[in-house]
């Protein structure tokens, strides 16, 4: 993946296509998909720290996996950010910090990821990423945002970039689904999981919907908009029923 990653960049570079780029969405990409790897590097960081505390080397296993993912992902944002800044006149890499930190727009995905972070308990953090902040803001971003509007805006580089992180999430979703699934139909515990998931879905779920509603600007800001906001934000409502549905915690 980095290998093909850095493949695209590179010829990308060469035939010259950051300078093709709308001039709006370089200031996008500067600005919102900078600050998103923020977001991935702090789901990274919080999958580190869960995976010191499952209970098999299964678990643990899938859950360092899954961290790799995210931070492979912010890396490859932060490297593929500065590469193209080279090609563009006045790029600044601090905008990203800047929106991540101070923007109204990213304060309601930096609260969500945050409070994800300070979980203590370590399914927590892995139910929370995985069947509740992806479904609804992470591919709500990368696949509903940056994957169908990058082209119409003359940038076919960052489609690429982003795309392997939607095939890391579906095996982060089934590992995480065939454990929850588990658990919610233990033959001794699934009332006690079941009510204990459906508390940490109420949790999470406040805050990603908060989120997602932060970020509908950034839908308005390209020059051409092929999709809307709203029709995003419902495919990502239907994902996460479909999920709820699969583990039995949409009642």
């Amino acid at each position: 993946i980095e290998t093909m990653v850095q493949s695209v960049i590179a010829n990308g570079r060469k035939s010259g296509a950051p300078k093709s780029f709308d001039k709006v969405w370089v200031k996008i990409l500067q600005t919102h998909l900078g600050a998103w790897k923020h977001a991935e590097f702090g789901l990274g960081t919080s999958l580190m720290q869960a995976q010191r505390y499952g209970y098999t080397q299964m678990i643990n296993n899938a859950t360092l996996t899954n961290s790799s993912y995210k931070l492979r992902l912010a890396q490859d944002i932060t490297l593929y950010l500065a590469e193209i800044g080279m090609d563009i006149p006045g790029w600044n890499d601090e905008l990203g910090k800047q929106a991540w930190l101070e923007d109204g727009v990213w304060q309601g995905t930096r609260e969500a990821v945050e409070t994800i972070m300070g979980t203590a308990d370590y399914l927590e953090q892995y139910f929370a990423i995985n069947i509740v902040f992806e479904p609804l803001v992470g591919e709500l971003f990368r696949s509903g945002f940056l994957m169908q509007v990058a082209a119409a805006n003359h940038d076919f580089i960052t489609p690429a970039v982003i795309s392997a992180a939607e095939a890391d999430y579906e095996r982060n979703l089934a590992n995480t689904i065939d454990l929850i699934y588990l658990l919610a139909h233990d033959e001794k515990h699934a009332a006690a999981n079941q009510k204990l998931f459906k508390g940490w879905l109420k949790k999470h779920r406040g805050l990603a919907d908060k989120a997602a509603q932060g970020l509908q600007p950034i839908w308005s800001a390209p020059h051409s908009k092929p999709i809307s906001f709203d029709d995003v934000r419902a495919q990502s409502q239907e994902r996460i029923a479909r999920i709820l549905g699969e583990l039995g915690l949409n009642g």
